[in-house]
């Protein structure tokens, strides 16, 4: 018999509270309604609409160049609220480059605004003047789009516990196999964070949710890369870069998270965990 609310657990969604708002998609939206992008998109369309870079509608008068940047804000961050997040997601996961394929994510709409501009102010102009005012449109576009990456990846990413390398920016980072993941369904699909025993089941916790499946531990454990986590209790497994800190309350060993919660050490793992903690940090 299935434990009550395995069924539940199984079709359980991205966002669930098994991820702790660390689910990738969910912290970049957060993001981009955060101050933080808002203030720097606004700051850059104010730039934009003073200085005219390269001329562009220096001819318009400075109310409709202002109207003109700031309808180009708002599409800006509609598209990376409703476009980015997914992909940006699936990058992360499949560990492609990031820095090419968020620039590719906005190259389309880079494209959208240059014909905004052609529309605007493309008559009397010459074929080469129109193709230098495009070529600067979209690397407006793209310039505001790698700030707000270079934000997002130094500052919201480790402050919600989320680990990143700065060379998976620009290089391709090859995933490692996970064999449990054929075990899991296709929305819960992701990196493992935390893996806990319940009797013949093991309930696993990716970044995309939790599932509960009919599997021991010691088997569910095998199927993950031996580098990604460690097992430090008979009941729990957990990924690496999810620990923060051994503790012993009444002489009892606890594993702290990077999510706030603790976790029961057997003694015989303490070295381990100890090894595992140092070796990260180095």
């Amino acid at each position: 018999m299935v434990p009550q609310g395995a069924h539940r657990s199984m079709t359980s969604k991205a966002g669930n509270t098994a991820t702790r708002g660390r689910d990738i998609e969910t912290i970049l939206q957060g993001y981009i309604l955060s101050p933080y992008c808002f203030g720097t998109a606004l700051v850059l369309a104010l730039f934009i609409t003073i200085f005219a870079p390269g001329g562009l509608f220096a001819h318009q008068p400075l109310w409709l160049r202002a109207g003109i940047h700031l309808f180009d804000t708002v599409v800006f961050l509609a598209h990376s609220y409703f476009v980015l997040p997914r992909v940006f997601r699936e990058a992360f996961d499949r560990g492609w480059p990031i820095l090419p394929v968020h620039i590719a994510i906005y190259i389309p709409l880079a494209l959208v605004l240059a014909v905004v501009f052609a529309l605007v102010e493309g008559h009397g102009l010459t074929g080469a003047e129109i193709v230098w005012h495009v070529a600067i449109v979209v690397a407006w576009v793209v310039l505001s789009a790698v700030i707000g990456l270079f934000i997002f990846w130094v500052y919201f990413l480790p402050h919600a516990g989320i680990e990143v390398k700065p060379e998976q920016i620009w290089s391709y980072r090859p995933p490692t196999s996970c064999r449990l993941q054929d075990h899991l369904s296709p929305a819960v699909r992701g990196r493992v964070l935390r893996m806990l025993a319940e009797n013949q089941y093991v309930r696993v916790f990716t970044e995309r949710g939790e599932e509960l499946i009919r599997l021991p531990l010691s088997e569910a454990v095998g199927l993950v890369p031996d580098e990604a986590g460690i097992r430090v209790h008979r009941s729990h497994w957990i990924a690496t870069d999810r620990m923060a800190g051994v503790k012993f309350e009444s002489g009892n060993p606890k594993l702290l998270t990077v999510d706030g919660s603790q976790l029961p050490v057997s003694r015989s793992r303490v070295g381990d965990v100890r090894s595992a903690l140092s070796h990260r940090e180095m």
